[in-house]
């Protein structure tokens, strides 16, 4: 790597680095106290020029906890910015277009007391989605309109409880504003300063580890809002047709505005640094990449080979969608997430194919490994959000666009068949090839009293609070579900057989709607019957093909058994078929309901 970033202590003081190849001299200017005072004087530390425009120095007795900008001057300019690689900021606020205001760059020690943890393998990762901002606050104890790091922490219990093995956080950089998804970042490499100190993230990062819980980074790299980031004209050069400067120009063009120059060196350097942040001083599992294909595939792969090659060990997932091969194969990631998984399931819930829609996502078709998918069959969320006042991509119209809670698309979670569907749901996740995915309070189906909003926001908008509600968690109706959820967890921990790389699907029955797969590791074999029709088979009387496969089996799981909400008897409790002279084995099969069956 190149040499460091930013600030670092060293030495009995401070070495600073910052990339600003246009300005004709720079220096670093230091404060103490808590917010910056103009009327105050100041420290300056002249920095040295290296032929290749970034700018160095060392600060003595310079600790944890000092204010600093940079200043440039350029052309008779003189001007001040937050630094680019700061690992802490006061707010969001941008230096560049309030000159009066008190935000600052802060000095960080990264040193922690780490607990020992070891990142898990890459077949053992069942991921918890979550937004910190929203994840406590309300109906609970804290009580508050915007929860942090150390709120969280409260709350990592009952993530470990349902059987999850990782924490996938929305973006915690310091984004515009103190309210948000996350995927505005104004600052890149540091927190969000409404959410706790870079402090406050690692013991939020050693707790889940303390928990078993492994913690997953989510970081945008592809695009930044224009005018409002660290980086934009960050050395005062706009470049031509005012792109943004030296971050900037020449990047692609993206939904969401200018992206970053990733053809650049430098900038390829930046982001690579800002990885490496959350591995080295966060002791961070992995990082998910937000929208990796409005990044030029040929330099992010050059940044994830170094990646790779330096954390071995880290889960490297890209939202790269669709989902194809390329990503893990070139582009050096280790996973992808696939959003058909979500969209199909849902589609055949609906009852639109369903045979043919769950069969297609079941494998990892191209992919070397099961686990290079992350599935999701609940949503992501990116399916369940919604910032359009439950309007996002025109749902209100169009129901497959519909940006919802699963349970919110089949009627709310007052309807019980909405339920059972979610249960289906979620067991298939668990039970098909790759890496399962949840996103918070798909697990006790979360969503508005009313139905037709049941989406998840980062506040309240026309339709009500959207945040997580612990009132509900705990519910009638969400308790069952939580059950389901930790007891389907329980069931892939148990069997190796559901964290390999095999399937072969035993039995399709259009008309019925019913299809049927086996998955095996040494001599632990299961089979999955996913009933997604609205016909029970109560008499023992269905028969499953099972490709060959003889012997006695018992079951393991009924999504649809009485303490998930369903019925006493509507699994095979207490009954263990054989296979039949015909290869099938003759069960019961309840309505919108997955039987686990393993091989005695």
């Amino acid at each position: 790597m190149e040499q460091e970033l930013g600030a670092v202590l060293a030495d009995g003081g401070c070495r600073f680095r910052v990339w600003a190849p246009h300005v004709q001299k720079a220096r670093v200017v230091l404060q103490s106290g808590t917010a910056w005072d103009h009327q105050d004087p100041v420290e300056a530390i002249e920095l040295d020029r290296s032929d290749d425009g970034y700018w160095q120095g060392f600060a003595a007795g310079v600790t944890a906890g000092r204010l600093y900008r940079y200043e440039f001057d350029l052309d008779g300019e003189c001007f001040q910015r937050l630094d680019a690689a700061a690992r802490d900021v006061l707010h969001s606020e941008l230096t560049r277009y309030n000159h009066a205001s008190e935000n600052a760059s802060i000095v960080v020690d990264p040193s922690y007391d780490w607990t020992p943890y070891r990142t898990p393998r890459f077949e053992n990762f069942l991921i918890y989605q979550l937004h910190c901002g929203t994840f406590a606050g309300r109906n609970d104890h804290l009580d508050k309109e915007l929860a942090g790091f150390a709120d969280v922490q409260h709350k990592l219990s009952y993530i470990a409880e349902l059987g999850f093995s990782a924490i996938e956080l929305l973006p915690v950089q310091e984004f515009a504003m103190t309210r948000s998804w996350g995927y505005n970042p104004a600052a890149f490499f540091a927190p969000e300063s409404a959410y706790g100190s870079p402090r406050a993230l690692r013991e939020l990062v050693d707790q889940a580890h303390r928990h078993g819980l492994a913690m997953i980074f989510d970081v945008v790299y592809n695009h930044a809002g224009p005018g409002d980031n660290i980086l934009w004209e960050y050395d005062g050069y706009r470049g031509p047709r005012n792109q943004g400067g030296i971050y900037f120009e020449g990047g692609r063009w993206t939904d969401w505005g200018r992206g970053p120059a990733w053809w650049k060196r430098e900038v390829q350097e930046y982001f690579f640094q800002n990885a490496c942040m959350y591995f080295d001083d966060y002791n961070a599992d992995g990082l998910r990449f937000d929208v990796t294909t409005q990044i030029d595939g040929n330099h992010l792969r050059e940044v994830l080979w170094r990646l790779r090659n330096r954390y071995p060990d880290k889960y490297l997932i890209a939202e790269h969608l669709p989902a194809d091969p390329w990503i893990t194969r070139v582009g050096n990631f280790d996973a992808s997430w696939s959003a058909a998984s979500h969209h199909e399931v849902q589609r055949a819930l609906a009852g639109h194919n369903p045979v043919d829609k769950v069969a297609s996502v079941l494998g990892w078709d191209g992919f070397e490994h099961a686990w290079n998918l992350v599935k999701y069959t609940m949503g992501s969320h990116d399916d369940v959000g919604d910032d359009r006042n439950g309007n996002a991509k025109d749902g209100r119209s169009k129901w497959d666009a519909r940006h919802r809670y699963l349970v919110d698309q089949f009627g709310g979670r007052a309807d019980w068949s909405a339920r059972a569907r979610c249960r289906l749901a979620w067991v298939l996740n668990i039970a098909m090839p790759g890496t399962p995915m949840l996103f918070m309070g798909g697990e006790c189906h979360m969503g508005s009293p009313s139905v037709g909003w049941g989406y998840w926001h980062d506040t309240r908008d026309d339709n009500g609070d959207h945040r997580f509600d612990w009132a509900i968690a705990g519910d009638s109706l969400g308790m069952p579900m939580r059950r389901l959820v930790a007891a389907a967890n329980r069931v892939r921990w148990d069997n190796p057989a559901l964290r390999s790389d095999t399937l072969i699907v035993t039995h399709r029955d259009a008309d019925n709607q019913v299809i049927a797969f086996k998955r095996w590791a040494g001599g632990n074999l299961l089979l999955c019957v996913a009933n997604l029709g609205e016909r029970s088979f109560s008499e023992r009387d269905y028969g499953v093909a099972t490709d060959g496969q003889s012997g006695q089996w018992t079951q393991v799981l009924c999504s649809q058994d009485a303490a998930f909400d369903g019925w006493d008897g509507a699994g095979n409790a207490f009954y263990e078929p054989w296979t039949q002279a015909d290869g099938r084995v003759y069960v019961n099969l309840p309505k919108l309901g997955l039987v686990l069956l393993r091989l005695k």
